[in-house]
């Protein structure tokens, strides 16, 4: 447990009195990891300083009744004319920790190689990270403070750093401060906010989330990087961003769509698939249509209804009418997306992802994809899936129940084959040289995160996702278990007449993707045994 009393440090800087910590009085339980949040400049750094008595404050105490690290992350923790291995024996003496145990721990995790054995002052920022990370973890302490140390490396560092440190959080606790809300959330259980020299402690690190947030923007609006103050301007909170997900059919794409939706950082519609951008630009009309209709029976059939059964009819004509609301809005102006977020971002609490996964907003042409990407700091998954394989999925599912054969498929595989144009519907989804050229038209590489069918097997395999969009891996108790493929496998011949078809597209593919396309993409005598 460590304990602020009456904690106050002033600063004066060119004459200026400057308050990090005024007169504190906090708590922070044992073995409880802590998010420690604040605007730059606010002195969370410095607060961790004095908490490890590597400052002194100008009054009042710290108070522990455990070990605490030196703080993880800060360069000042570390001597420059000394090299890295120099510096691990000089705290392996300190903490009284085995010399040569500390070092190899060290050398082999902080991963600097023959920099290991040169000064610090050489080192970038991110290998000074690395060093002061790996030798706190490779020490037992009963609290860890951590200064956004887990963000530096790259992605397989920051996993190894990110799995070390939740095994050493099993036995101790921790004070951790950074600005990833996805790693707060991740890390930490509680959480204290410091503004201005005050400290405050929140039991649910959520609530913490939700005070920073609301202290980083007043006017509740955001404009994208580039975007300037003009009709053009989309107002959406300030403390999410928006994911649209792109799919098509017989892809696990729904089932990627359930990982999210169980996902505590994820927010959704009440309704699956909003069907609200592909609708706007003249697509599948006949969804706004059935939704208006539906509207208008219900306003009818209420006319005629009394008592509990009228009240339920209203309570559906509500929950329709807002949903149908969506596909009267204006083209043109400022406002023109209010009744669409209106209705997405009803009932989110504090989640940073708003997500609206719709499949047919793949066929979106270019100008939709970047009137959408000035949603909410837009970002974008797209799942994507072996050509000639969807297809033949595709063929199976559309076959009537009853006459559900392995035969029956083949059947209607020989007639698309047999005339390609009177089918060009069945085609259409597969068109990824269009969808390519789109999303690269309108949407900025980093901005967007590929996924193939193939792939997505498991928790690991949503992890880039995840780290994409700055949020924990999705919990394994949030796990659906995955589809059943009903298809039988696709007969040889008419894979290689698919793939004849198709070639473009695989061609566009092999363009973009290269080597990262899965396996199972590749011509059967090029797949690996």
């Amino acid at each position: 447990m460590i304990v602020l009393r009456n904690l106050t440090k002033v600063f004066r800087l060119y004459g200026r009195r400057k308050v990090v910590a005024d007169n504190i009085n906090a708590t922070f339980p044992s073995g409880l990891s802590v998010g420690l949040l604040g605007r730059n400049g606010a002195g969370k750094s410095t607060l961790l300083k004095l908490i490890a008595g590597t400052t002194h404050p100008t009054s009042g105490q710290v108070l522990s009744s455990g070990t605490i690290s030196f703080p993880v992350g800060l360069a000042s923790a570390l001597h420059p004319d000394l090299t890295g291995a120099q510096n691990t024996r000089f705290v392996a003496r300190i903490y009284g920790a085995d010399t040569d145990a500390l070092m190899a721990y060290v050398e082999e995790f902080a991963e600097l190689n023959e920099h290991f054995h040169l000064p610090v002052r050489s080192y970038s920022s991110g290998m000074r990270g690395r060093l002061s990370f790996g030798i706190n973890m490779g020490l037992k302490f009963d609290t860890y403070l951590v200064d956004e140390i887990t963000a530096v490396g790259d992605a397989s560092f920051r996993k190894k750093s990110r799995d070390v440190f939740l095994d050493r959080m099993k036995d101790s606790g921790a004070i951790f401060v950074s600005h990833s809300m996805g790693q707060i959330r991740e890390m930490c259980t509680a959480g204290v906010y410091l503004d201005r020299g005050k400290l405050e402690y929140f039991d649910d690190v959520e609530d913490a989330i939700e005070r920073y947030m609301a202290s980083l923007d007043d006017s509740g609006t955001h404009l994208m990087p580039g975007q300037t103050e003009s009709v053009e301007r989309i107002k959406f909170p300030y403390d999410c961003q928006m994911l649209f997900g792109l799919g098509l059919s017989q892809t696990r794409f729904d089932w990627l769509s359930d990982c999210l939706r169980r996902h505590r950082a994820c927010h959704f519609a009440k309704t699956r698939e909003v069907h609200y951008f592909d609708t706007r630009a003249g697509l599948l009309p006949v969804i706004a249509e059935r939704r208006l209709k539906t509207a208008q029976q219900l306003a009818t059939r209420m006319q005629d209804e009394e008592g509990e059964t009228r009240r339920n009819t209203l309570r559906l004509l509500g929950e329709v009418s807002e949903l149908a609301a969506i596909h009267t809005a204006p083209m043109e102006g400022q406002d023109r997306h209010k009744a669409y977020l209106d209705y997405i971002l009803a009932g989110r609490k504090t989640q940073p992802v708003v997500c609206d996964f719709t499949p047919s907003y793949s066929l979106l042409d270019a100008d939709t994809l970047r009137e959408m990407s000035m949603v909410g700091r837009a970002r974008f998954t797209c799942v994507l899936r072996d050509p000639a394989r969807r297809i033949w999925a595709q063929i199976w599912d559309r076959l009537p129940g009853r006459n559900r054969t392995e035969a029956a498929a083949l059947k209607a595989a020989e007639a698309l084959i047999a005339e390609p144009e009177q089918h060009a519907e069945e085609f259409r989804e597969a068109d990824y040289a269009r969808l390519f050229d789109a999303i690269d038209e309108a949407v900025a590489p980093e901005r967007i995160v590929w996924l193939f069918h193939e792939e997505l097997t498991d928790r690991e395999s949503l992890r880039d996702l995840c780290d994409f969009l700055d949020i924990p891996n999705v919990p394994t108790i949030n796990l659906p278990p995955l589809p059943d493929a009903h298809e039988p496998e696709i007969p040889p011949q008419i894979e290689a007449t698919f793939r004849d078809l198709l070639a473009p597209q695989y061609e566009a593919a092999y363009a973009k993707f290269g080597a990262r396309l899965p396996d199972a993409w590749a011509p059967p005598e090029r797949r690996a045994a």
